[in-house]
């Protein structure tokens, strides 16, 4: 058997291409350090962000009335429900005479929208930050970026419900999963209605500058993993017409070599099956001589059995 025998196939490109892609995502590329850095860096910054939120509403409302409303409630039921755990936070900074009131919701929930709104729900976030996680269940986090130019279809909307149901984002239910204890970790007591924006906690103007630098953390968290991702579609779709236009598994093979992949033809056999081998002349004959030999043997065992009965008869 010999390379210039073997010819390409869809499933042997899919699989030398997925070989490729995943060499690509592990590479030491600019775009994957950025993303790392970022990564770090949101971390550091989401702690320091709820440490700081953490003063503002323990200020507004101090531990100790909570606690006392809280045995309220326990000795008078519901009549006395006025506290709530909460994740998105409405801050407002002191104004100037002349200037209107400036208040920004501050959204520690996993699938946060960038502008902290209380009622949008948005995936990069999360995608971004537990791409790792996604990747190893079997998701995949980079949907949204690979079907950016897309309108909705099937494809992606199977791909985002699953790493939704992964998360625990998808349905309320999802309380025992990564959203779930991401909001516990990221919640506080306020006093007050359920609603948000129906409580505005006030804030030093320093205070309010550094929720706000926290969101760009957040962001820019999502830009590196959408610039990384993309480069590697830059490349995959390279990749994937010269896949295409290649007859032989020895071009694809070089190409990978080229690109620093190592890829054994004895590998692709092994695990793609007789597809990959079926155009070989010798291969080709030897399959269907042995459907002949099924043929013949099923011939004589009928041919048994009815003499059998022809004999069990006299």
């Amino acid at each position: 058997m010999t390379q210039s025998k073997l010819r390409l196939n869809t499933d042997i490109r899919k699989k030398i291409g997925n070989i490729i892609r995943s060499h690509f995502e592990h590479e030491n590329r600019i775009e994957l350090e950025n993303y790392k850095l970022a990564k770090q860096d949101t971390i550091v910054a989401y702690d320091r962000a709820f440490a700081l939120a953490t003063r503002i509403v323990q200020r507004a409302y101090p531990v100790a009335d909570v606690e006392t409303l809280k045995a309220f409630k326990k000795k008078y039921g519901d009549a006395c429900d006025v506290v709530a755990k909460d994740s998105c936070f409405y801050f407002a900074r002191p104004t100037d005479d002349d200037e209107k009131e400036v208040a920004k919701h501050f959204n520690f929930k996993l699938d946060a929208s960038l502008n902290g709104n209380e009622y949008t729900d948005k995936d990069e976030f999360a995608f971004a930050f537990y791409r790792d996680e996604l990747k190893e269940a079997g998701c995949n986090p980079d949907i949204l970026i690979q079907h950016a130019d897309k309108a909705d279809n099937p494809t992606k909307i199977q791909a985002l419900d699953k790493c939704r149901d992964f998360l625990g984002t998808r349905y309320k239910e999802g309380e025992d999963k990564l959203a779930g204890q991401w909001k516990q970790k990221y919640s506080l007591d306020v006093i007050g209605t359920s609603y948000c924006r129906s409580r505005t906690i006030p804030c030093s103007h320093n205070e309010f500058e550094q929720m706000e630098s926290w969101t760009l953390t957040r962001g820019n968290l999502i830009k590196c993993h959408e610039q990384w991702i993309s480069s590697i579609e830059t490349d995959m779709k390279d990749v994937s017409l010269a896949l295409r236009d290649y007859k032989y598994v020895s071009d694809a093979i070089e190409l990978a070599s080229k690109l620093g992949v190592s890829i054994e033809e004895t590998d692709l056999l092994r695990t793609a099956g007789v597809s990959l081998t079926v155009y070989q002349p010798e291969n080709l004959a030897s399959m269907i001589l042995s459907r002949r030999v099924k043929q013949d043997n099923r011939t004589v065992i009928e041919a048994f059995k009815k003499a059998k009965q022809q004999a069990s008869v006299n």
